[in-house]
């Protein structure tokens, strides 16, 4: 190597290392001193609300530059107000992050409240959830056990709107056992139709794990008003149990249909609907993303705070006591990718759900 090539060679090297530190800084600095708006697309006081409250106390930590974050609560139009509002205008800084319920379903199903492309989002991550079933003891002759509903009939069950991903999936696995029914919808949030059921309004519903250890099992469960049936778990095909399903006397729906019908058929739409629909619900019940056109820089700083929050000993205890389980954050490229492509499911399956849609409308009240 000539003399001007080596110095040439050695100045580069020089530049390079001088840049790493330069790295280092700009990424701390990104943060520093500022604040993140944390946008929950449903109102205070629901499973969305606590569980991202409960986010925004541990994540700042594990955030190079310790910013802090405010919680802000848009909901409506089954949570498609907060949705639209972070995809059409919320500003793309990297200061507004969105934890929101219902966007892979809300596009998987093209349902009209939603008018931006959730594609568009910067994805974060997925959160995992499972969904109860619970119903009132007092219905029919009486429920003691959940294989008791087999004998029940034309109960009423209520949800929040008919294309909700709660909704659909209430009367997909009601309709695959051939059980009758009849269905109210319209409450404006877990709390209003819990209280429904409790005055006997409705007998049956669905609620997310959070809700469920904290409002249903003490309040309807163990005082003997309802009992759990049956539940969604993000191993959606096997049916094989969750370990944050322990303790509830139910048995996954997979694993209940089996027990009770027999094999399912498999290549039937409404069963490969429900697939469809569990795989959303379960490993997508909420996801956290940036709006469309976030900085890189913000996108690689918050993955990373998620990668580091999981293993947060005291997030953890925090969880236990607010809502008695961790949340699971689905993570990574796959994820991603997955989350990508439920966004736009098969289009024969896409338009038998818009149909089943339409007649859940056309049921509501009858």
């Amino acid at each position: 190597m000539s003399t001007i090539a080596a110095s040439a060679f050695a100045s580069a090297l020089v530049a390079l290392v001088a840049l790493v530190p330069s790295a280092r800084a700009q990424t701390g600095d990104f943060y520093k001193g500022k604040q993140i708006s944390l946008v929950i697309n449903y109102t205070a006081g629901g499973p969305t609300d606590t569980e991202a409250r409960l986010l925004a106390r541990h994540l700042p930590k594990h955030i190079s530059g310790a910013p802090s974050i405010v919680v802000r609560n848009m909901g409506g139009a089954g949570g498609m107000i907060g949705v639209n509002w972070l995809g059409q205008v919320a500003p793309n800084d990297g200061m507004t992050l969105g934890y929101m319920t219902g966007v892979v379903g809300a596009s998987a199903h093209s349902i009209p409240e939603l008018q931006v492309d959730s594609s568009k989002f910067s994805f974060i991550a997925g959160v995992e959830g499972i969904s109860v079933y619970y119903i009132r003891s007092d219905v029919g002759g009486g429920m003691k056990q959940p294989d008791d509903i087999m004998r029940q009939s034309n109960f009423w069950i209520g949800g929040l709107t008919p294309d909700s991903d709660k909704d659909l999936r209430l009367r997909a696995e009601l309709d695959l056992l051939g059980l009758k029914y009849r269905y109210l919808s319209g409450y404006a949030g877990a709390a209003e139709a819990r209280l429904a059921l409790e005055r006997g309004e409705i007998q049956m519903t669905v609620e997310s794990m959070p809700t469920y250890r904290l409002s249903i099992e003490p309040s309807l469960v163990k005082t003997g008003i309802a009992i759990p049936v049956w539940y969604d778990t993000t191993k959606a095909q096997s049916g094989a149990p969750h370990p944050d399903a322990a303790g509830i006397s139910a048995l996954p729906f997979q694993s209940f249909y089996r027990k009770v019908k027999g094999a399912p058929h498999e290549d039937d739409e409404l069963w490969k609907s429900l697939i469809l629909l569990n795989e959303i619900g379960a490993n997508f019940q909420r996801t956290i993303h940036f709006p469309p056109g976030a900085p890189q820089l913000a996108i690689d700083i918050m993955r990373k705070a998620f990668d580091e929050l999981v293993e947060d000993e005291d997030y953890k205890r925090d969880a236990v006591a607010t809502i008695k389980f961790v949340p699971r954050f689905s993570r990574g490229p796959e994820v991603e990718r997955s989350f990508r492509l439920l966004l736009r499911p098969d289009p024969q399956i896409k338009a038998f759900l818009r149909d089943y849609i339409e007649e859940g409308k056309a049921m509501v009240g009858k």
